[in-house]
């Protein structure tokens, strides 16, 4: 077997683990990323999510950093679009720049290197404490030890494989998947005028979550209620008469991004022929939204399917139980905890587990919870820091806390720690808070 040593090993290159691997190249650490797909990015890329949310809380940017780079590096691209960047709910982006953009970011780190195609296959462990990874590219498994390793995995697979407590909600209850897909040849213009024409009753131009916000930029459309209600469909596809299906503008001309609820009632952890369900079920359910849109929506009649996401997007799996878990009381209080290293103020709450609609808690205008450095630390586990959606908070939290640009913030803390961990020769639950936040804030980002 190979065998490698790495100061920071980030398990996971995707929407946290690019960040993190930055931010520990950035300070100083010998760092390497590997990752399962074929490029960096995770959702925010592969799973070409397309719409950036949650960098505003309704009043101004409360996510700067690392992630603001990498927004202003897309706008210089004419990669972006948006409309007020302090007030925006979300900025549209091309995933596909965005590959290119984090390749040439991870270029210009000598600290950096990255290994694509590799999936993690165990854990190394001395005690309690993480010393190393067991990974597989091809055919070959290699031995690769650091002093800290981030688990950016979203699935919590390194800590879940060290042995740290973790929860997941049953399928009952558990937020559903969503595939993302694209349709161009779109008469976007037609489009606007349908529904300029024809404001929705049932449904809205955006998801409850995003209601108060002042500005959207692009176009947006939220469900099929009102554009089905009158219309006679296959019983195959009578479902979608109330199925969360939002399509959007992106940055191309004719373009639309289609966002729609996939498997329910699935744990994102199962593999084998389970995870096969989910991912066919989730392109059926894709499939049959851009069915219904060339045939009932004005505009979309020449519109084409032109891509389906790569990789199936998780809302929720599992979540550690950190040093602290983040309470819903937390978010409605808008609590500025201590040990702060990033905001949040998207409303919190849930997908629900029919795939229908949403549940959401609101934050007045202006107010935004912080993010504590412990809910990333897992239990009882010493050289390991976990960021992205599987920290440690109550369900409800949930859509404050897995937004991209929070699990950016937590990916750039995360990096920081670590580097800092390597530095000082501490466990990362040691490392000096007030070091943490001051790196931080030298690096632009907002806690």
């Amino acid at each position: 077997m190979v065998k490698k040593k790495v100061e920071v090993l980030v398990a996971g290159g995707g929407t946290a683990g690019v960040i993190a691997g930055l931010a520990a190249a950035r300070g100083g650490a010998n760092t390497l990323i590997i990752e399962k797909q074929r490029c960096l990015g995770g959702q925010f890329t592969v799973g070409m999510q397309g719409a950036w949310v949650g960098f505003s809380d309704k009043e101004k940017v409360i996510v700067k950093g690392i992630a603001w780079e990498l927004r202003n590096r897309l706008h210089e691209k004419n990669a972006m679009v948006e409309d007020d960047p302090e007030t925006d709910v979300c900025f549209l982006y091309d995933p596909e720049i965005a590959k290119v953009v984090l390749d040439e970011m991870v270029a210009a780190e000598p600290n950096l290197s990255v290994f694509l195609d590799t999936s993690i296959v165990d854990v190394i462990m001395e005690g309690d404490k993480v010393v190393g990874l067991i990974a597989l590219s091809g055919s070959e498994l290699t031995e690769i030890r650091a002093q800290v390793v981030v688990d950016c995995s979203g699935d919590a697979v390194v800590a879940a494989k060290s042995g740290a407590s973790y929860e997941i909600r049953p399928k009952k209850d558990i937020q559903p998947m969503t595939l993302m897909g694209k349709m161009a040849g779109v008469d976007i213009e037609r489009v606007k005028e349908y529904y300029k024409e024809n404001p929705p009753v049932v449904d809205h131009m955006v998801p409850p979550a995003w209601r108060e916000f002042k500005t959207f930029p692009g176009f947006m459309h939220y469900g099929l209620h009102d554009e089905l209600k009158d219309v006679e469909l296959p019983e195959d596809l009578e479902y979608l008469r109330s199925w969360l299906a939002i399509f959007t503008s992106t940055p191309n001309a004719g373009e639309f991004t289609i966002n729609c609820s996939g498997a329910i009632e699935a744990h994102s952890i199962e593999g084998f022929g389970e995870r096969t369900k989910q991912e066919i079920f989730s392109q059926k359910c894709l499939y049959d939204v851009a069915t219904v849109l060339k045939r009932y929506v004005p505009g979309f009649e020449n519109a084409y399917l032109t891509s389906i996401a790569g990789l199936l997007g998780i809302r929720e799996s599992r979540r550690i139980e950190g040093d602290y878990k983040v309470t819903l009381d937390d978010f409605l209080e808008a609590k500025d905890f201590e040990d702060s290293i990033g905001r949040g103020a998207m409303p919190a709450g849930v997908h629900t587990p029919d795939g229908i609609t949403m549940n959401v808690y609101n934050l007045e205008p202006g107010k935004s919870m912080t993010i504590p450095y412990r809910c990333m630390l897992p239990r009882g586990k010493d050289g390991i820091i976990v960021a992205g959606r599987c920290v440690s908070y109550e369900a409800p939290v949930a859509n404050c806390i897995r937004c991209m640009p929070q699990c950016m913030a937590m990916g750039e803390a995360a990096g920081v720690a670590a580097a800092l961990a390597v530095k000082s020769g501490v466990e990362p639950r040691d490392v000096d808070i007030s070091k943490l936040q001051a790196k931080l804030r030298a690096n632009g980002a907002i806690i």
